[in-house]
């Protein structure tokens, strides 16, 4: 499925890369586990039997840092976690998305350090394992112990071996994305669109100037964005440029930083003549309510929409958010928007996405890192397993989507666990992605079959996912050092030159801050790095 995340028009270039780089870096990789390490098996050891098997070994106390979320202690999840593999947590940590790396960071700090965790960037893992905070797992033990996982992750997300690589060695086990294939959604008001008199949804920048000056008549803004997100940007406006600011991505045979290229100036000029003439919500640098903003009418186009925003089955959707405020309101899909020389693209993370890091404390007990490896594997494999931790019991927390159909038809949330909150509490980590909290996402293979599948033919449509040529842009090995300073840059660089604060002509002297920044230093690495998959 590598086809589906890779970026069109660079596809030959990327998949080869990813290839090659698998094969180079694994080879060079299993160099690493020459002699013996505190994680690695003995050779008397004994891959452990996955599923309920494991009820028959001594319980296991672990302190599992679970993914992102609201849980309560003793949830559903939690419960069938331990009685399926005998383990008892110490505790559960219930930390939303926007404070878990904070959170996380500060427990690591002050030495509270848990024995399993999910590390979110490589420039994180980087830092722990420099800092001797986190144990090596040799790619030999994620052999043994977590070959299902190993297999998949070759196969559909090769890239995610970079994420857990620091200095030729591995510091966890990657994980999966499987919605990481894909861009996010385009909507617009098209019954805004017919009131400003425009009957054809804009497909092109062009159009979408015409659209919102139209729309600026009769007092809607044309759009808003999350001007203070390091990525977030405005990411269809720079994808019709043919560029996505922060993603590394090969030109005319060099690996470049797209936040410093021509084009990003480009999209930049467009975006500052459209704020001078009233057309972007002036709340775009935080995206203030810009969802209620939507919802509500005040604005037309919104680039971040789910494939379910037109599901009037789904309590949670876009369409039904807007019947609330106006019975009356259109919404309707859009295609990615094409810029001067016919390009478009929307942001896309993937096919990987984060890391299973283990405390270091763990290199003292290999057999705990080893028992944990294959319930890792277990979840991520065994269907029933994942499917019981991903999505409950039928009937309680899900059920068919059309039950005649059944399986075929995909999954649905019911009852009160429509309501994320209390899916989290329940223990259950995400609607739509099939993660768990204890081992993220399952095979894609499970994802796919349970799915909704209107919704799936919805992300598959009209998809242009522009992705990192190494997956994620902070995985160099200086990126510790600059990029928090670069990101930092870089986001309030783009909104003095969206607002008008600076003129368009400033772009320059910000390429050469970044240079000097660390910029120049990481674009040398990423080259050095991009060399070794040719050779």
């Amino acid at each position: 499925m590598i086809h589906e995340w890779v970026r069109p028009g660079k596809g030959r270039h990327r998949a080869a890369a990813i290839a090659v780089c698998t094969a180079v870096w694994l080879s060079g990789c299993s160099s690493g586990d020459n002699g013996k390490t505190a994680g690695q098996p003995s050779a008397a050891a004994a891959s452990p039997t996955p599923g309920a098997s494991q009820q028959a070994q001594e319980l296991l106390q672990v302190d599992w840092m679970n993914a992102a979320g609201l849980i309560k202690e003793n949830s559903y999840g939690q419960q069938t976690l331990e009685q399926r593999f005998h383990i008892k947590l110490e505790k559960v940590y219930p930390i939303s998305s926007n404070d878990y790396k904070q959170k996380q960071q500060l427990m690591m700090s002050t030495g509270d350090i848990p024995d399993v965790l999910l590390v979110m960037d490589p420039a994180e893992l980087s830092k722990y394992a420099s800092q001797g905070l986190i144990a090596e797992v040799p790619l030999s033990l994620i052999q043994q112990y977590a070959p299902r996982t190993k297999s998949e992750l070759d196969k559909v997300a090769p890239q995610g071996w970079y994420y857990s690589n620091v200095n030729g060695k591995n510091y966890g086990l990657p994980t999966l994305y499987f919605s990481g294939q894909f861009h996010s959604k385009q909507v617009w008001r098209t019954d805004l669109l017919e009131k400003a008199g425009i009957a054809k949804i804009p497909e092109t920048i062009d159009e979408m100037t015409a659209a919102f000056a139209a729309l600026k008549k009769i007092g809607v803004y044309g759009m808003s964005s999350t001007g203070n997100s390091y990525y977030n940007q405005f990411p269809t406006i720079f994808g019709a440029y043919g560029v996505m600011p922060i993603q590394w991505k090969l030109k005319e045979g060099k690996v470049v930083n797209g936040t410093v290229q021509p084009e990003a100036r480009e999209a930049l000029e467009k975006l500052a003549e459209w704020h001078k003439a009233g057309y972007i919500d002036p709340e775009f640098v935080t995206g203030k309510d810009q969802q209620l903003k939507f919802n509500s009418g005040k604005i037309a186009y919104l680039d971040n929409a789910l494939a379910t925003a037109l599901d009037e089955t789904d309590p949670n959707s876009i369409i039904n958010a807007v019947h609330k405020v106006d019975p009356g309101g259109k919404v309707d899909f859009a295609k990615l928007p094409a810029g001067p020389r016919d390009e478009s693209g929307g942001w896309a993370w993937g096919t990987a996405g984060n890391v299973w890091a283990f405390g270091k404390q763990m290199e003292k007990s290999p057999e705990k890192m080893q028992r944990i490896l294959g319930i890792l594997d277990s979840i991520q494999n065994e269907e029933d397993v994942w499917l019981s931790l991903a999505w409950g019991q039928k009937g309680v927390h899900y059920d068919y989507v059309n039950a005649a159909q059944g399986a075929e038809s995909g999954l649905k949330r019911i009852g009160e666990y429509t309501d994320m909150t209390k899916l989290q509490e329940a223990g259950i980590a995400d609607p739509t992605n099939g993660s768990t909290f204890w081992a993220s996402q399952g095979k894609f293979g499970f994802i796919e079959k349970y799915y909704n599948k209107q919704i799936l033919n919805i992300y598959r449509a009209n998809n242009k996912p522009m992705v990192d040529l190494f997956g994620k842009a902070d995985l160099l090995p200086s990126s510790g050092k600059y990029w928090p300073d670069l990101i930092k840059l870089k986001t309030e660089a783009y909104v003095k030159i969206v607002m008008g604060e600076k003129p368009v002509s400033y772009f320059d002297d910000f390429v050469k801050e970044w240079n000097q920044k660390g910029g120049s230093q990481l674009e040398k690495e990423a080259n050095d790095l991009y060399a070794t998959l040719k050779k």
